[in-house]
């Protein structure tokens, strides 16, 4: 794997655009550093918009001191505001402003917080917004697919074609220690990557926290042992007594910082799945860092320590946060509607489970070895036994490079990592002579 080079284009281009021509304001929204702002450049015509960004403190007091005006300075044009966060109270003045001619385009603000659950914003912009949340860079950006890659509407079709995948187990490992955050893979070692990451949570830590929490709040003291932490657990399920019980604070407290990691978008969580199929079902979510970069950055987990003992079980972890990652990310272009859990059930356990709009499911687990053992899909086999014609299809996703048609007729499939971004496209067929 290659360190990138200039920008890449994002697959959420044709989605912005969208939103665009029909919907007054546009609200870009992921945590800092992941592309928000190229977004919008890559979208936005030089001499149709006007970018401006309230992390400037002579922009940020224009728009405190006179909202209205500062939203009215760009007539005719899409007006861009980065960091929108910054000034709360700009949502008032959108309203007013786009309450007086509803102009499609009209807005476009980015935020590295959630800025529909900041106070009395989600209520202000109602019915006169549209949000797209920016994630790090997918596989398929960095290696600059110019189709949007779409696993599961694959999956769901059959997995025609090849099912093999050029991404070697090396490959795999140095994916997921680089993650999809653009700057630092820019940087061609993991040393200068880890320099990106350790500044960045400093400056997450300076400037972030204690705009949300506050400058007094205790979280300005946990907040890195806190994201150190939940970087060490790679995706794992949320308990929340014992990790509070680690931090040294009550499990109330620990709820709201996490709520804050989550408004600042540097958190995934993975639902529980199987309400109403049994009672003895785990109903707690799995929680995980939002990049797989930044979680072995600040483990100092690299590529060659996941072929060691004491490695082999986070490297399980993080491959597994990396997967549901990717198909987050694809959630956003992908032509099927899908929603994402995990499942476990006493000795069953599935690491993904993908609903359709339907109600069927693709059950996915996720080995982190480069040759799978027969015993890899008798879990997925008696879940799927037990679901019967509800499963669309069963996958084992592994680090080697060959992939196999296991039960044809039950669509059960072993299948490589790789192909979440470089799957096989279906043919299209020859016009008859």
């Amino acid at each position: 794997m290659s360190s990138l080079s200039g920008e890449v284009p994002r697959h959420t281009r044709s989605l912005a655009r969208e939103i665009l021509s029909d919907t007054p304001l546009l609200v870009v929204q992921g945590a800092r550093q992941v592309g928000k702002s190229t977004l919008l450049r890559q979208v936005l015509s030089p001499d149709d918009s006007v970018f401006v960004t309230l992390d400037d403190p002579t922009t940020r007091r224009f728009a405190e001191e006179d909202p209205v005006q500062f939203l009215r300075q760009a007539p005719g044009k899409t007006l861009a505001i980065d960091e929108a966060q910054r000034v709360p109270d700009l949502a008032l003045a959108l309203k007013l402003v786009i309450d007086e001619q509803r102009i499609p385009g009209a807005y476009a603000i980015t935020g590295s917080a959630d800025l529909l659950r900041l106070k009395g914003t989600g209520d202000s912009l109602a019915g006169r917004a549209s949000s797209l949340t920016v994630r790090p860079l997918s596989q398929g950006e960095i290696s600059q697919r110019s189709d949007p890659e779409d696993f599961i509407s694959w999956v769901a079709n059959g997995c025609a074609g090849n099912l093999d995948s050029s991404a070697s187990p090396s490959d795999i490992r140095e994916r997921v220690t680089a993650g999809g955050y653009p700057e630092p893979l820019k940087r061609s070692t993991f040393r200068a990557r880890s320099r990106w990451f350790r500044d960045y949570v400093d400056q997450l830590l300076r400037h972030d926290v204690p705009q949300l929490a506050g400058e007094s709040s205790q979280m300005l003291h946990s907040f890195e042992p806190l994201i150190r932490l939940l970087a060490s657990q790679g995706e794992s399920e949320l308990v929340v007594a014992r990790l509070a019980e680690r931090l040294g604070i009550v499990g109330s407290t620990l709820r709201m910082y996490l709520d804050t990691l989550d408004t600042m978008f540097l958190t995934e969580t993975l639902p529980s799945w199987g309400r109403g199929y049994s009672g003895r079902v785990v109903r707690r979510p799995k929680l995980s860092l939002v990049d797989t970069g930044l979680g072995s950055s600040l483990t100092g987990f690299t590529p060659e320590a996941s072929h060691q003992a004491d490695g082999f079980e986070f490297f399980g972890a993080q491959l597994e946060a990396f997967v549901s990652s990717e198909l987050k990310k694809q959630q956003t272009w992908s032509e099927t509607i899908y929603r994402l859990y995990h499942y476990r059930q006493r000795n069953d356990e599935v690491d993904i489970v993908v609903e359709l709009q339907d109600g069927s499911v693709i059950l996915i687990e996720v080995k982190s070895t480069s040759q799978v053992r027969r015993d890899s899909w008798t879990s997925l086999q008696r879940i799927s036994e037990k679901l019967g014609a509800r499963v669309r299809a069963s996958v084992v996703l592994y680090t080697g490079e060959k992939g196999y048609c296991i039960d044809e007729s039950r669509s059960l499939y072993v299948l490589p990592v790789g192909l979440l971004w470089e799957h096989a496209t279906i043919p299209t067929p020859l016009p008859s002579q």
